[in-house]
């Protein structure tokens, strides 16, 4: 091992079973040197093979240890055990069943000793939320956040953080310990922000990627438990006393509302759902006694509207209000749609509309008071809540669109620059509902915070927050794919079988060939050369590359590859092959090769007497000529139920 470790990596082992494979294969595949990390992993009295397993990787990893303790409950001990004898110069917690991406720590460890933070919040993903951390990093990397952004730029407050081993030696940070100790990891981050001179937000390298799980121990407990209010209790007595003093009180206040937002406001009134007699009223009085003590009214503007009116009610000890709100809210979700897209020099350019819709697909509508925009809910709930609660009319710079591009098979998400208005739509019935109009620009070449998007299958996803409420969704899409050839490879946007939009770069589900609009019939030249028109993919003017076309034969007989360069044609783009040797007659299959990529495909080809002919899938006729604009998606509808 290195005489000067970079970063000890944490883990905390529970008879992981095969999950911890991708701990230790994420691990082995770091672009960091192993001498210059260490990986400790503590089991805790696993009550399988776990620690054998573990001692087997140990074995043939120098710089890997294993040790046995005692079962504790939680991953607290193992943790602080870990700690305590780590060596390198920072300290990074994983848990037993995630993955680190493979630049991960190199990166933390240089931007960390750029920075010189005590803490550094890194870029992470989470398998079963695209948004996951997203809000923390939308004004990318941050040098220092206690001067730049506060302490929400620390959510989610994850142990997977990169710490300075000697700042939390220095000021004895620890997890608490204890059998079941419910949100262990915020203890350390709040306690770290309090005594930390630097904390760095890390933005353009991912670095961890949780993969969600039904064992999360985050499900074992709710709010119709009392565990769950007692251990709460402790959390924001602990946060209350912590961030205590003047210097401390924005964030104080920040990581208190975020608590009682998400613990108390919106758990609290989802889990009313299910919850019996004894169970409502014991969960509204501890509900109520924590917001009397750490909810002042005057902070609850700061909730935004649509959360304020779960604390009105909470107040009033409405119980049965605080349900029926949450059902009103709970059939609400955001519809973003893709209107129209097209390639401009290398780049998508995108027109979107946004609306806030029912389940159901209906419009949320909201009443004319006078001059006045209310919520339309339930009459009691109505009047259970005052005017400024419901009055929507002052909202629309409270609307905020956010889209981003996100990896399938990384499932990792970068943000996409918006502009957008957001206006009130009449609608017949007299009420009023939100739009929000946007365009979007989406960069093959810097969508990466400046470096290329990664090749592979993304998707367009969306969020649509509105004063306190925010829903995710997929952006839809069912118009005609567009295909394109920006610098560095081949990229096709189209609409996939969900009605959603998506990319492939990779040519695993859509290619250019497949999607360029090469006509069916019999290319075009003579047998000194063709030419293969492809009007729909969209390259630049100066776009010339060197290019394949190869031709596979279905009787198994040996290939044929012709030469020539793909170039921008004034209908699009156009493909210009020096012809080979006569073709056999036949059936064929028909790649495309641009530059150093892979070959492309496939079309279905012929040859008769010599002519190259494009055929249809078999079963569908070829395609008429482009249709006016009112009919692309009717057509576009058939020819997806017949399977062309």
């Amino acid at each position: 091992m290195s005489p000067s470790l970079r970063i000890s990596v944490v883990i905390a082992a529970y008879a992981p079973g095969a999950a911890f494979d991708r701990v230790i294969d994420s691990l082995d595949a770091q672009t960091l040197p192993q001498d210059e990390f260490e990986t400790i992993v503590i089991d805790d009295g696993s009550p399988d093979d776990t620690f054998e397993r573990l001692t087997a990787l140990a074995a043939t990893r120098a710089n890997m240890r294993v040790e046995r303790i005692e079962n504790s409950g939680w991953p607290s001990r193992p943790r602080n055990v870990a700690t305590g004898i780590a060596r390198g110069e920072h300290v990074f917690f994983m848990d037993h069943d995630d993955s680190l991406y493979p630049d991960a720590l190199r990166r933390m460890a240089e931007y960390a000793a750029e920075t010189r933070a005590d803490v550094l919040s890194p870029k992470e993903s989470k398998t079963s939320d695209a948004w996951w951390c997203m809000p923390a990093l939308k004004d990318g990397n941050v040098p220092n956040a206690v001067v730049d952004g506060g302490i929400d730029r620390l959510l989610p407050m994850v142990p997977h953080k990169l710490y300075r081993r000697a700042f939390l030696q220095q000021h004895g940070i620890r997890f608490p310990e204890g059998r079941r100790q419910l949100w262990e990891d915020i203890y350390v981050n709040v306690a770290a922000w309090r005594h930390a001179e630097r904390v760095a937000v890390l933005a353009d390298t991912p670095v961890y990627l949780w993969h969600a799980s039904a064992s999360n121990n985050s499900r074992t407990y709710g709010p119709r438990d009392e565990e769950f209010w007692d251990r709460l209790d402790e959390l924001l007595a602990f946060i209350d006393r912590t961030l205590d003093g003047p210097e401390h009180a924005e964030a104080r206040g920040s990581a208190l509302l975020h608590q009682l937002r998400g613990r108390v406001l919106l758990r609290l009134s989802k889990a009313l759902q299910r919850a019996d007699a004894a169970e409502t009223a014991m969960a509204m009085r501890r509900a109520r006694a924590i917001q009397a003590r750490y909810l002042p009214e005057a902070w609850e503007p700061l909730l935004g509207r649509q959360v304020r009116a779960r604390s009105v009610l909470l107040r009033a000890d409405r119980p049965d209000l605080l349900a029926a709100l949450w059902a009103v809210d709970g059939d609400t979700r955001s519809r973003v749609t893709a209107t129209r897209m097209e390639w401009r020099d290398g780049r998508l350019h995108l027109t979107l509309e946004a609306a806030w819709q029912t389940k159901a697909g209906e419009p949320v509508g909201l009443v004319r008071q006078g001059d006045r925009l209310l919520r339309d809910l339930p009459a009691e709930l109505r009047q259970a809540l005052p005017d400024d609660v419901v009055d929507m009319t002052d909202t629309l710079p409270l609307v905020d669109l956010s889209l981003a591009v996100r990896d399938r098979a990384a499932a990792v998400t970068w943000r996409l620059p918006v502009e957008q208005e957001a206006r009130w739509i009449d609608l017949e019935d007299g009420r009023v509902e939100l739009g929000v109009s946007a365009t979007a620009v989406l960069d093959p070449a810097t969508l990466a915070l400046g470096r290329p998007m990664a090749v592979g299958v993304h998707d367009l996803v969306a969020t649509l927050a509105w004063d306190g409420a925010e829903r995710a969704s997929a952006v839809r899409f069912t118009g005609t794919a567009a295909p394109a050839v920006p610098a560095g490879g081949t990229v096709v946007a189209y609409g996939s079988r969900k009605g959603t939009l998506a990319l492939d770069s990779s040519a695993t589900l859509r290619n250019v060939l497949a999607d360029g609009g090469a006509p069916n019939g019999p290319v075009q030249g003579d047998r000194s050369a063709l030419r293969l028109p492809l009007p729909r993919i969209r390259v630049s003017d100066a776009a010339d590359l060197p290019a394949a076309a190869r031709l596979l034969p279905a009787d198994g007989a040996e290939e044929v590859v012709l030469h020539g360069r793909f170039r921008a044609d004034a209908a699009g783009a156009v493909l210009d092959l020096e012809a080979g040797p006569p073709l056999p007659d036949g059936a064929w299959t028909l790649g495309l090769r641009l530059g150093d990529g892979p070959f492309l495909g496939a079309r279905r080809a012929s040859v008769a007497d010599g002519v190259l002919t494009l055929v249809p899938k078999a079963g569908v006729a070829p395609p008429p000529p482009p249709p006016a604009t009112g009919a692309i998606r009717i057509i576009n509808a058939v020819r997806r139920r017949l399977g062309g």
